[in-house]
């Protein structure tokens, strides 16, 4: 969702412009991860649309020098929805290596415990999921780590937990050493099923690239039922009574047969979902900027949360024959509490 006064750019928009005039290139943020930034900017100005703010980015750039560019925030005005101001880092064209991180992993029973930012670029061979009463995060680990130990895991990534009773089930990754790198979308492809990822495909090349792509993992999120089916993995219920040695039994809520997933699943969108069924997604500015608008609307109103803003915009969008959607901007009231919410429609 669009927060009301900053937009993070959580996967920098790999824009179809020419920057023939500037000699600054953006980089996605894949790129920039591996290299060392020699400096950090930011700019100032009435940019209406996402291009506008990453070309003069790209010509700031070039006048301090930098061979490229990533931009990390941009920042709107309260009082101006227009002006924004833009960060970024810049890079020499010999920028050097990013050093590594020491890794400094917790382990439990033997067993290192992964952070989602290391877990979710990696392919789990297994995945646990038990159910018990754990009092504290620490237990959670321990139980977690002593089956990924018993299946033989080198290291485990604790995905979802959650509250049944006085139990908590939790759902945890198992990964080898040398486990293999998973297939990511980038955060910012272009839907398959909209205008805009159909054009590209057709256009083929560097622009179907760009687009969704079958059997790709999501970059931000697993999917627990496609790892469960894949596994043919049932809930664990474990009895843990304080006077007992610890036994475990085995338990399942349904039977039913393993089911192929073809295609694990696509990127993670905020999605509304109206009263009568019909859903639609809300695109974030890098994929946005990808592609064409067939239309913008806009509405006004008072809207404390960004739930509120983005569930109305999602109603009309829907209500205009929209597949998708994205919150170009937001406009507060001088005079007041109100807001002008700008919307552009794709299909």
């Amino acid at each position: 969702m669009t927060s009301l006064k900053k937009t993070f750019i959580l996967g920098t928009m790999a824009l179809a412009v020419s920057f023939s005039s500037f000699a600054a290139q953006q980089l996605t943020e894949q790129q920039a991860k591996d290299l060392q930034s020699f400096k950090s900017i930011t700019i100032r100005g009435a940019f209406y649309t996402d291009s506008d703010y990453v070309l003069a980015m790209s010509k700031a750039a070039d006048k301090e020098g930098a061979a490229s560019f990533f931009i990390t925030t941009t920042n709107i005005s309260p009082s101006n929805d227009t002006l924004r101001i833009v960060y970024a880092k810049l890079y020499k064209a010999d920028a050097p290596k990013a050093e590594e991180q020491v890794e400094n992993l917790r382990k439990f029973e033997g067993i290192y415990e992964y952070p989602k930012s290391k877990a979710i670029r990696l392919e789990p061979f297994n995945i646990v999921r038990i159910r018990g009463y754990f009092p504290n995060e620490y237990d959670i680990n321990q139980a977690v780590a002593k089956e990924a130990s018993s299946k033989g895991a080198y290291a485990y990534y604790i995905d979802s937990r959650s509250e049944l009773g006085s139990n908590i089930q939790v759902a945890a990754y198992l990964f080898k050493k040398d486990a293999p790198e998973r297939k990511l979308q980038p955060e910012d492809a272009i839907p398959y099923d909209s205008e805009a990822g159909q054009q590209a495909l057709a256009k083929g090349g560097d622009a179907a690239m760009q687009v969704e792509k079958p059997g790709y993992y999501s970059p931000s999120a697993f999917n627990e039922k496609f790892y469960a089916d894949k596994f043919n993995n049932k809930v664990k219920v474990i009895d843990q009574p304080s006077n007992k040695p610890e036994t475990s039994i085995s338990t399942s809520t349904t039977k039913s047969e393993a089911t192929p997933v073809s295609e694990p699943q696509h990127v993670n969108r905020y999605t509304v979902t109206l009263p009568d069924g019909r859903k639609i997604q809300e695109l974030n500015d890098a994929t946005a900027a990808k592609m064409v608008a067939f239309d913008t609307i806009k509405f006004r109103g008072y809207y404390v949360t960004d739930q509120e803003i983005s569930y109305q915009a999602g109603k009309r969008a829907i209500d205009a024959g929209a597949k998708y959607y994205h919150i170009a901007r937001i406009a507060h009231d001088s005079n007041g509490p109100n807001i002008t919410v700008f919307v552009d429609l794709y299909r």
